[in-house]
């Protein structure tokens, strides 16, 4: 008997979940709103993508990292696709939010945030999930299991005395000079120190190099814009692939707000694209639209309406550091996303600090307002500037960040036009772990020749990364818990398979761990 099981969302969880399912012979429906990208981007990413970068015009170019927040002079600039923030979740009629202070980040594009997002990939680790009741070991599993079907770029060097290689025989893309310069000053500064302070090259899922199947890296200056190569891993391109192929039913332009479950059948009521409600049932729902939508759903389904949830977030901030010796410019023929990765922890900091560097990228640019050409004492000063600043993006696990609450008004309409509300809260300790992780920071600047410019620190209050609403626990005690397999109390056959589940939020990455665990639940179902 075929068994009929529908994937709600497109994201790095749901293709963790559409994966493990393949693996199983099941062939999933998978019900995705499907935003995507606007044509005339689309066709000048696809024109592009026919040329090598040496081709492609000032013209292009700019159109291509053209970011508006940086022109409308934002302390952290939005990371873009090609110019759009069509990936980033917006309220609508059919699904209203309201906020006090920033909105939590939710997306109904195709692919989820890692369309813009998602390419640094690390593995968790325990002193991050010991609050998990799935051990650091298992979750690991499938971790390796996620990323040997994935781009990967990863070297063998001190960032693997704790975070373990997850492929054997890697490849790596080709640092620029200015981040070779770096690692080679942090390699010889001897604060390498196993389970307290490790570094090396940055794990990303991106292609190094070219296959008879996909485009490697072109070192075309624009990774921080989006990549018209495909080389930076988005699941996206995993949907359409799958769908082309047959391997999976995929129904864009669907909005999911009612999940229901009665015997041994799952009814899913959505919006299609033109609007119409319809029902569709299925045997078995994984649920990983993404934690605010799925939270939404759940609340939805259940009809728990003026209960405050709380939504977890990473905490972090951007730092720009002044090296004392000039960096080598090798913009634009390079890859700009962080090359260098960069993690501690001890004393007060039980938990990773994860620090991505940056050396000069489009965005720098674009916020400095370089001309190329330029002449005059500005443009010298900021040529100056350029050459001798990098980026340090710090990422602290949420037990060091804020948090939203979340909560659903009935409306007088239909179901999903109930409102779904948010508030945002600074963590207590915000201070405390921002003052020990800037010390930290401060004196390894200082052993490799650079300062830290703490007065232009900013404060990255717009995570990009959320869960834990609906917390995996050992033993379910509320009915917004949910279990090992992802779910609450009152459904035996939904399970939620994205971060919504995850009882907290490493400050190392996440995507990959999403991926993995969604994998974990569909394998250990009895089917």
């Amino acid at each position: 008997m075929t068994i009929e099981v529908a994937v709600i969302g497109s994201g790095l969880s749901a293709i963790g979940a559409i994966k493990a399912l393949q693996k199983l012979g099941i062939k999933p429906t998978v019900l995705d709103c499907g935003e995507t990208l606007d044509l005339e981007r689309s066709n000048l990413a696809d024109a592009l993508s026919a040329k090598d970068p040496g081709e492609w015009t000032e013209q292009e170019r700019k159109a291509l990292s053209q970011n508006f927040t940086v022109d409308k002079g934002d302390p952290i600039p939005k990371k873009l696709l090609f110019g759009s923030d069509y990936f980033y979740g917006k309220s609508r009629s059919d699904a209203p939010v309201e906020g006090k202070g920033s909105l939590p980040p939710f997306s109904y594009a195709l692919g989820g945030f890692s369309v813009g997002w998602g390419a640094a990939s690390l593995p968790p680790q325990e002193c991050d999930v010991n609050d998990w009741p799935i051990k650091v070991d298992e979750i690991n599993k499938y971790c390796e299991i996620a990323i040997a079907d994935l781009p990967y770029s990863a070297r063998v060097d001190g960032l693997s005395l704790n975070f373990e290689i997850l492929q054997s025989e890697p490849q790596a893309l080709h640092l620029n000079e200015a981040e070779r310069m770096i690692l080679d000053r942090l390699n010889k500064s001897s604060i390498l120190e196993k389970d307290k302070l490790v570094f090396g090259q940055s794990r990303l899922l991106v292609r190094p190099e070219t296959t008879d199947k996909f485009v490697g890296c072109k070192y075309c200056g624009q990774c921080m814009s989006g990549c018209v190569y495909k080389s930076i891993y988005k699941a996206s391109d995993d949907i359409l692939l799958l769908s082309n192929s047959g391997a999976i039913d995929y129904k864009p332009g669907c909005l999911v707000h009612e999940i229901t479950e009665t015997g041994d059948r799952v009814g899913v009521k959505f919006l299609d694209a033109d609007g119409r409600e319809n029902i569709s049932e299925f045997d078995r729902v994984f649920l990983a639209a993404g934690a605010v939508n799925s939270t939404r759903i759940v609340l939805n389904s259940l009809k728990i309406f003026d209960r405050k949830v709380k939504l977890r977030a990473r905490g972090g901030y951007v730092m720009p550091v002044f090296s004392f010796r000039k960096l080598p410019i090798d913009w634009p023929n390079c890859n700009t996303q962080p090359g260098i990765f960069l993690e501690f922890k001890g004393g007060w900091l039980k938990h990773w600090v994860h620090v991505q560097i940056s050396t000069a990228n489009e965005l720098l640019f674009q916020k400095l307002g370089i001309q190329p050409g330029a002449s005059g004492f500005v443009a010298r000063l900021k040529k100056f500037m350029v050459e001798h600043v990098m980026l340090m993006f710090v990422n602290l696990h949420s037990d060091y960040a804020g948090h939203y609450e979340l909560w659903l008004t009935q409306s007088a309409g239909k179901s999903n036009t109930n409102c779904l509300h948010s508030r945002h809260y600074k963590s207590g300790s915000h201070l405390l772990i921002f003052t020990l992780s800037v010390f930290r920071l401060l004196k390894i600047c200082w052993k490799i020749g650079c300062l830290p410019i703490i007065p232009f620190a900013k404060n990255n209050s717009g995570s990009y990364h959320v869960g834990s609403s609906l917390p995996m626990k050992a033993e379910v005690g509320d009915n917004l818990e949910t279990d090992e397999l992802g779910r609450v109390s009152a459904w035996r056959r939904v399970h939620i398979a994205d971060t919504s589940t995850f009882p907290s939020l490493p400050g190392t990455t996440i995507g990959l761990l999403a991926t993995a665990n969604a994998m974990r639940i569909v394998e250990k179902i009895r089917w």
